[in-house]
């Protein structure tokens, strides 16, 4: 069977407003219904997405914290040369940057699902970190 493709211009407000009220009613639902069930995927979706990043993105390896506590003992004790302390240096920037992109990640999250960080971590059974001074 051949298919036609045909092309027309519609006037959808003319068209609307030949309805009768019970049939724009449920010309209304199925388009409301359309829309819930698109911003439904999309914020599904997004909070997967960000739950993905968060799992990722937002975990330092044991071996990072085992050089962390090292070095900062041996700072502590004066001990450290200028490139251990520069290397704890780099660790500590790296952390906090770790911090921040997961408390951005959480607020993104929380906005979506309409409840504060606080909640939202605690929704997650997310804690601060042990290491976290």
């Amino acid at each position: 069977m051949q298919k036609v493709q045909v092309q027309a211009e519609v006037d959808l407000k003319s068209m609307l407003s030949q309805l009768g009220t019970q049939e724009l009613e449920a010309f209304l639902r199925e388009v409301k219904g359309l829309l819930i069930r698109r911003q439904t995927k999309d914020v599904k979706a997004k909070e997967k997405a960000l739950l993905q990043r968060l799992n990722e993105e937002c975990a330092l390896p044991e071996a990072h914290w085992q050089q962390y506590y090292f070095l900062s003992e041996k700072i502590q004790a004066l001990v450290a040369t200028p490139a251990e302390q520069e290397t704890f240096l780099r660790l500590v920037k790296e952390e906090e940057s770790v911090r921040l992109l997961r408390i951005k990640l959480l607020g993104e999250l929380a906005q979506l699902r309409g409840v504060s960080l606080p909640e939202m971590a605690a929704v997650l059974g997310i804690k601060a970190p042990d290491h976290a001074d």
